[in-house]
């Protein structure tokens, strides 16, 4: 089968573009795109289309696409893919004439409120720090953001992914994802091109474990935006929920190369990956270190860095330093305490690890997705007690 494209034929079947004598072998997902751009006939085809066409039963970021297009205008011409700033691309004949932009600024929120933003920031920043009570005070500064802003979609989007982290690790046996999905869904209603309110909707159906429409938001929102940290996380955490360990360790990745300050991207992908690639738990493992070595220089009682510290030094074969580390943080009432229970568990140390278990499900820990995932449980799984506290989340 043939398919015209500019002054090009495809051939499909054999992945070969030919004009004038001059042939070009084309990858599979360069000659799908092409395909789709031909199609249309000089129609706007958007990015979150051409991601489901492209790659119907995959997950992957915008920048895919973006390499695909490149490989295409590399090899039979950039005139013939002219780029829709914002939106996605078109097939053209000839060089699209030169166009003025419109220097004027991007749509204006009013719904928007700086004070509710900057509540919204230091949510964020509790995140980060996760020290003792950290998740509750994010819950409780979203809460204040929104009483201040109630039709800001960004707001909105914040509040449900604070409401989803309350309610899957420091509940205190409260249910909030239906309050978190009610937010979710009026950020998308108040703007629906937000790419974090469909992150926080995927976040939700996530933990809610309904995947076909995590699926869809996640991908949603990594059209739109792929270098937010928080967008990265959600997705990220709903690959690992998947058993899609590899791409959610690519994306823990990312999280750890968009937000310097933040350990937590290098940890938990030296964690997931020392389950399949040592080498690169490794790397992620050194990247953490040096990471929680920064924060420390600052403050050597960060409790997150300390935590982060002992954690990576357990996975790196260091127990002593790992057990005297530990012991320095006091991570009572917090959910830091799910990465002590892992460092205690990889360096054999499996009563310790179960009472630190016993207390975070006593809190309203729910997360049987990050027992499953991680290496470091290995040890308690045929633990008679561990496999009761997991049966027990699961029939919560």
């Amino acid at each position: 089968m043939t398919s015209p494209f500019g002054r090009w034929t495809i051939d499909t079947t054999t992945r070969r573009a030919h004009s004038d004598g001059v042939s070009k072998t084309l990858s599979p997902r360069a000659v799908r795109l092409a395909i789709e751009l031909a199609h249309a006939a000089g129609a706007v085809c958007t990015r979150a289309e051409l991601l489901d066409r492209v790659w119907p039963d995959v997950f992957v970021s915008d920048e895919s696409l973006s390499q695909v297009v490149t490989e295409l205008r590399r090899k039979l011409g950039a005139e013939l893919i002219e780029t829709i700033p914002r939106t996605g691309y078109r097939l053209t004949t000839t060089p699209p004439c030169p166009v003025v932009q419109d220097t004027d600024p991007a749509p204006f929120d009013p719904g928007f409120d700086l004070e509710a933003h900057a509540l919204c920031l230091e949510a964020r920043r509790e995140v980060v720090r996760c020290g003792r009570g950290s998740i509750e005070r994010a819950d409780a500064l979203t809460e204040e953001a929104v009483s201040l802003a109630p039709n800001c979609a960004s707001v909105r989007a914040e509040r449900a992914i604070a409401l989803v982290r309350r309610h899957t690790y420091w509940s205190e046996g409260r249910h909030r994802l239906e309050e978190a999905l009610q937010n979710a869904q009026r950020a998308l209603e108040l703007d629906p091109t937000l790419a974090l309110a469909h992150s926080a909707l995927g976040y939700t159906a996530t933990i809610a474990g309904q995947w076909q429409a995590a699926e869809r938001a996640h991908r949603a929102a990594l059209a739109r935006e792929t270098r937010d940290p928080v967008i990265l996380h959600n997705a990220a955490w709903y690959l690992m929920s998947r058993g899609r360990i590899g791409a959610a360790v690519t994306y823990f990745e990312q999280v750890g190369d968009q937000e310097p300050q933040n350990v937590k991207g290098y940890l938990i992908a030296a964690q997931l990956a020392a389950g399949f690639d040592t080498a690169r738990a490794r790397r992620n493992a050194e990247q953490g270190l040096r990471r929680a070595e920064l924060r420390l220089a600052v403050d050597p009682v960060d409790p997150r860095a300390l935590s982060a510290s002992a954690s990576l030094m357990a996975l790196l074969g260091e127990p002593l330093a790992a057990a005297n580390t530990l012991d320095q943080v006091d991570v009572t009432e917090s959910s830091q305490a799910i990465y002590h229970a892992a460092a205690w568990s990889r360096i054999g140390e499996t009563e310790r690890a179960r009472r630190l278990l016993e207390e975070l499900f006593d809190h309203g820990w729910r997360d049987t997705y990050w027992l499953d995932a991680e290496p470091g449980f290995a040890p308690l799984r045929g633990d008679r007690r561990f496999q009761q506290m997991r049966q027990s989340l699961v029939a919560a």
